[in-house]
């Protein structure tokens, strides 16, 4: 064991052993000129008799090392060990102290030993030595590896939970949309369906279209068919052919807005097969998005798949897709407000064109009934004109008999004079051949008989054209009311028939 003189020493000597304590300051003291340093053992002295003492049974602690490692009461200040009284052998200094490798302080070597090292510095080599530094490294080594790899395994773990929380969001966004596309797909489809149940409407109108317009034309034709005086163009006429109008115009109407329909019909299924097309991409990334969100690390569908880890060249931005799709369902739904305005106008257009037809069917039977009246009161008026025509035709018949029968009378009396007045002329002899007064009023009355004669001749001729006239005017009478009644036939008979085929609004809006 050392004493505390060489303690002090190792402390002046290596004063960073123990950095944290203050170092003891000692006085320097330096040689004179011309002085040299002494080569004397300080730790020499004279061997005295009774010396040497027992061995000293050195304590260990219970605790402590095996006797080869360092020990807790091992000197590691760098004493300066020196040479006893007793021992042949040459003083060395040890190589371990902070001296160690300066000129001049390397042991003194003689033909028995050296003085090195000492067994603390022994002990701490077998220390160094028994500590494999390998081993240490590669301790270091698995600690590090192992916790970089639990790192590592953490990180990816999060990593992984933190993707399994976007695939989850992701597949959220994607189920919103694709409810949302589905819902649109779905009420695009309704349109479709509405909008051609309502073309085959229009296209089944403009087939009952040609009723009214066959209708209003065979009336027109059956009109035709009326007698000369009552071939006018009076209000029914102008119905009738108004109503034929109205119904080309229906018909131009009707044809525009199926011409639309056919348009709007082709935007919608083209809208249709876009969203379509959308909602099948939607569902094909929904199942992949599924199916990435249920494998695991321990699924036995998973393989390399070396250079995926890039972008595709086809791929978009996030914002672009929720563009898209916003985009892809309003394009839809502004194609689908479309056909429901064209549907509304359609079912309007239909409506109002039966409602139209049928204002004009009701002025065209309420003109046909005022004519039908009309000619109804004539026919009537011309009856009860026949009958006194008839009646005086038969008072002029009579008044010729009664003539005819005068002028026979007349005629006779006729004869009876001119018998007198020839008897008188060529009957009388001579002188007795004579103007008397009875020649003079046989003379006066053959006169007045033949002036009467011809008078009632006259008469006679008068009332045999007027009862030609009457006779002309009772053929004009009954040709008229014949004309009337084949009128009245037509208008209230067999048109008023062909009418009552004329289709309702209620056709035209269930067809």
């Amino acid at each position: 064991m050392s004493n505390p003189t060489s303690r002090n020493m190792n402390k002046l000597n290596c004063p960073y052993i123990c950095p944290n304590a203050p170092p003891i300051l000692e006085k320097s003291s330096y040689l004179q000129a011309g002085q040299k340093k002494s080569h004397e053992n300080p730790f020499a002295s004279p061997y005295v008799p009774g010396l040497i003492q027992p061995p000293e049974k050195k304590y260990y602690p219970a605790d402590a090392p095996p006797h080869y490692l360092p020990q807790q009461m091992d000197s590691t200040s760098g004493d300066i060990l020196g040479m006893g009284p007793i021992g042949p052998w040459a003083a060395g200094h040890v190589d371990w102290t902070p001296q160690a490798g300066m000129t001049g302080v390397r042991p003194v070597v003689d033909k028995y030993s050296i003085t090195r090292y000492s067994t603390g510095e022994w002990r701490r080599n077998n220390l160094h030595t028994l500590t494999p530094r390998a081993t240490d490294k590669a301790k270091a080594l698995d600690a590090s590896i192992k916790g970089d790899i639990a790192k590592a395994l953490k990180d990816m773990d999060d990593m992984q939970n933190d993707s399994n929380k976007k695939l989850k969001e992701r597949v959220k966004n994607l189920a919103h949309w694709k409810k949302q596309v589905q819902n649109t797909l779905k009420a695009i489809s309704q349109e479709i369906q509405t909008l051609d149940a309502d073309r085959d409407k229009l296209k089944s109108a403009c087939r009952i279209l040609m009723l009214p317009e066959a209708i209003s034309r065979e009336c027109l034709e059956l009109r035709t068919f009326r007698y000369e005086p009552d071939l006018v163009r009076d209000d029914a006429e102008q119905e009738l052919i108004k109503e034929v109008s109205i119904v080309g115009e229906i018909r131009r109407v009707f044809q525009d807005t199926l011409a639309k329909v056919e348009v709007q019909m082709a935007h919608n299924k083209a809208a249709k097969a876009a969203i379509e097309f959308d909602w099948s991409d939607k569902i094909s990334t929904l199942k992949i998005d599924n199916r990435n969100l249920n494998l695991t690390s321990e699924s036995n569908l998973i393989l390399h798949h070396p250079g995926v880890a890039r972008w595709p060249e086809n791929a978009t931005s996030l914002e672009y897709w929720e563009h898209f799709c916003k985009e892809s369902i309003r394009n839809c739904e502004e194609v689908r407000k479309k056909s429901e305005n064209l549907r509304g106008d359609l079912m309007t257009i239909i409506l109002k064109g039966s409602q139209d037809m049928k204002t004009q069917a009701d002025r065209t039977n309420l003109a046909l009934a005022e004519t039908v009246s009309a000619t109804e009161q004539l026919c009537v008026k011309l009856e009860e004109t026949l009958k006194s025509n008839l009646q005086t035709i038969a008072d002029v018949e009579k008044l010729i008999d009664y003539l005819k029968e005068s002028l026979r009378k007349v005629d006779e009396r006729d004869k009876l004079s001119n018998t007198r007045l020839r008897n008188r002329n060529y009957g009388r002899p001579h002188v007795e051949n004579c103007r008397d007064e009875a020649q003079y009023g046989l003379m006066a009355e053959a006169k007045f008989i033949k002036e009467t004669s011809e008078s009632l001749k006259g008469k006679l001729r008068e009332a045999e054209a007027v009862r030609a006239e009457l006779m002309k005017y009772r053929g004009e009478l009954e040709k008229d009311i014949a004309c009337k009644r084949k009128s009245l036939n037509i208008d209230q008979d067999r048109i008023s028939r062909v009418r009552a085929h004329l289709p309702t609004p209620e056709e035209f809006a269930d067809a």
